[in-house]
C-alpha cells in the first residue's frame, strides 16, 4: 500500500525541497527562511502560483517568495504584477528546481495557463525584496492581492500589458551598460545590465527578453543607491546557447527598452569572467 504524501510542513517535505534547490540557494539562506520557502511551495497545491512573505533583517523591505510552474515569460508576468500593485523591486533572485515525479504529475494536471505552456517538470522559486515608493509596511492583504493578480495573469483572466511603456527618466544621467559575460560554464550567456534605478525596470527588461524568445534560467537583481545591477543567464527556448549574432540583437533590444528615446551609450562584450 502506498504511504500518504508528507505534510507540507514535515521535515521530509522540507528536506525534499532544500535538496532540490541549487547549492547557491542553500548557502544563501538560513534554515528558517528555507522552511518558509518550502511551505509556500507545498501550499501552492493545484494553483499555478503562490506568494508568501518570509523573514528578513531589513525592516524597510518586504521579502516575498513566489513559486510557479516554470514557463517562458514567467518573470515578465511576475514583474508586471508587482508594477500593477505599485511595488518597487529592490532586489531579486530566481532559482529553478526539478519537481519530484508526483509533483510533476500534479503540475501537468493543473488548468492550463495563458500564453506559453509550462513544462510541468520544474518549478521556479523567485525571491523578491520590495517596497512601496512612498514607504510603509506591506500588509498580508496586499500580499494576497498580489497573489490573486498573478494567478489571474497566468490563467488568462487578466490580460498582460500589450504595449511596453517607456521608462520614466532617472533622477540623474549616468552611463547604461549592457554586456554579456561568462557564466560558470565558460559560455558568454550571462547578460549584465547596469543602469539607473527606475520603477518598473525589471518588468521592461524581462518583457523585452521574452519578446526576443529567449529563456531566463537564473537571474539576480541588486539595487545600490540609485544604481541597478541585473544579471540574467540566458538560453534559446530549445536550450541551445546564445550565439554571437543573437547576443548583439539582445543587447540592442535591451538598451532600447531601457532608453528608447536616447542614443545607445555603450555595448560591451567581456571575454572573461567577472572578477
Amino acid at each position: 500500500m502506498n504511504s500518504a504524501p508528507p505534510h507540507p510542513d514535515s521535515k521530509q517535505s522540507l528536506r525534499g525541497f532544500v535538496g532540490s534547490m541549487p547549492a547557491a540557494y542553500r548557502d544563501r539562506f538560513a534554515p528558517a527562511q528555507m522552511a518558509v520557502h518550502a511551505h509556500v511551495s507545498a501550499a501552492r497545491g493545484a494553483r499555478p502560483a503562490h506568494v508568501g512573505s518570509f523573514p528578513w533583517h531589513d525592516p524597510s523591505l518586504t521579502a516575498l517568495c513566489v513559486v510557479a510552474d516554470d514557463r517562458p515569460g514567467l518573470l515578465a508576468l511576475i514583474s508586471e504584477a508587482f508594477v500593477q500593485m505599485g511595488l518597487d523591486i529592490q532586489a531579486a533572485e530566481a532559482y529553478t528546481r526539478r519537481l519530484s515525479p508526483p509533483a510533476a504529475t500534479e503540475a501537468r494536471s493543473r488548468p492550463p495557463s495563458s500564453g506559453a505552456a509550462s513544462n510541468g517538470t520544474s518549478e521556479v522559486v523567485d525571491l523578491f525584496w520590495v517596497r512601496r515608493p512612498q514607504g510603509g509596511a506591506i500588509t498580508e492583504s496586499e500580499v494576497d492581492a498580489l497573489r490573486a493578480h498573478l494567478v489571474d495573469l497566468l490563467l488568462g483572466r487578466r490580460a498582460p500589458t500589450q504595449q511596453l511603456e517607456p521608462l520614466g527618466p532617472a533622477d540623474f544621467v549616468t552611463e547604461t551598460t549592457v554586456r554579456f559575460i561568462e557564466g560558470d560554464d565558460g559560455l558568454l550567456n550571462v547578460l549584465e545590465v547596469e543602469t539607473d534605478d527606475r520603477s518598473g525596470l525589471l518588468y521592461l527588461l524581462s518583457r523585452a527578453l521574452f519578446e526576443l524568445q529567449v529563456q531566463i534560467t537564473t537571474s539576480q537583481v541588486r539595487t545600490t543607491g540609485k544604481r541597478v545591477y541585473d544579471r540574467f543567464t540566458l538560453l534559446e527556448l530549445d536550450g541551445s546557447p546564445i550565439d554571437d549574432s543573437r547576443r548583439l540583437e539582445i543587447q540592442v533590444a535591451v538598451l532600447s527598452a531601457i532608453e528608447p528615446m536616447t542614443q545607445i551609450r555603450e555595448i560591451r562584450r567581456a571575454e572573461s569572467s567577472p572578477s
